[in-house]
């Protein structure tokens, strides 16, 4: 009976081991799509995962929710925030927290002043499409 008990246990944590292993692989490829369809650069290649928790999916069944922060740049020097949920292995929001720069002919306190505001673009899963749906907004909190 104890033998049995870890083995479970040692399954159990092999496939969540693989099965984050693959979460991150998909969050990266959603990340570099994303920052190659806004003209940005995605940075290290790589995404962080920051949160795991069991919610309901797309279909009702328990899965898995991860959340990943990636990081990507605008010009080269500066390092802006980019957020990825996935339920499972599908896409649930892809966030870029991408700050408006001023204008250069306008006035502003140097060569890289920014709005107040951030741009931020959540893109969701549709099940009746089976398609990726995007919009953007403005949010004058951040």
């Amino acid at each position: 009976m104890d033998a049995l008990f870890w083995i479970t246990l040692l399954f159990a944590l092999l496939y969540y081991w693989f099965d984050t292993a693959k979460a991150k692989e998909t969050a990266v490829a959603y990340g570099k799509k994303a920052c190659r369809d806004m003209e940005v650069q995605f940075l290290d290649d790589s995404v962080i995962r920051y949160r795991s928790r069991i919610r309901r999916g797309f279909s009702g069944q328990m899965v898995i929710e991860r959340s990943f922060r990636f990081e990507f740049t605008l010009d080269g020097q500066s390092r802006e925030n980019g957020f990825i949920r996935l339920s499972g292995q599908r896409l649930q929001m892809l966030e870029l927290d991408y700050p408006e720069h001023s204008d250069p002919g306008q006035n502003s306190h140097g060569p890289e002043s920014h709005h107040s505001n951030r741009i931020y673009m959540h893109t969701t899963y549709s099940e009746e499409s089976n398609a990726l749906r995007s919009r953007t907004e403005k949010r004058p909190d951040r």
